[in-house]
């Protein structure tokens, strides 16, 4: 009796844990980094190298890379064989739902830096991205240099994401 109570703390617990441990999406073009965390349990990472795309899957102490670029042909045979197989339609989720969902993430970081190819567009969109930074509080710049840069970090739960699915 007392090691089934045991073991239904411990599945309790790891349901808790899971439910509030934050996850967070991470954008950062100056690294080259695109990366997706959930706490320090497991991390998704994609990154360039040679013609080629990488996944590097980090679970509890397992990694793994993965070339998505190498196994497309197979994949997609396997998309062709579960279109056919599967006969219900897609369900829908409402827009009022995904915009509560949308606002339960937290941004953490956020720096943009762009520049376009036109100079005269760059000052149009000068007066605009000062007053947007000013009002949000967060640093978005113009610049002349064509260099493009944008750091970006996210924040959720499960539990945020659960509740505004409920709420709306």
């Amino acid at each position: 009796m007392i090691g089934l109570l045991i073991f239904l703390i411990i599945i309790v617990s790891i349901f808790i844990y899971v439910l509030f441990a934050p996850f967070y999406l991470e954008i950062n073009t100056i690294n080259g980094l695109l990366r997706l965390r959930f706490h320090r349990l497991i991390k998704a990472q994609l990154f360039f190298n040679e013609n080629s795309l990488f996944l590097d899957l980090k679970i509890a102490g397992w990694r793994k890379q993965i070339d998505l670029l190498a196994q497309k042909e197979q994949k997609e045979q396997k998309k062709k064989q579960i279109k056919k197989q599967s006969g219900k339609g897609p369900n829908r989720i409402s827009i009022r739902k995904i915009k509560a969902i949308v606002k339960s993430f937290k941004v953490n970081k956020f720096y943009l830096n762009i520049s376009f190819d036109e100079m005269m567009l760059n000052g149009i969109i000068y007066p605009l991205l000062s007053f947007l930074s000013f009002k949000t509080n967060k640093r978005m710049e113009i610049n002349f240099f064509h260099e493009n840069e944008i750091i970006l970090e996210i924040e959720n739960n499960f539990f945020r994401i659960i509740r505004a699915y409920i709420k709306s």
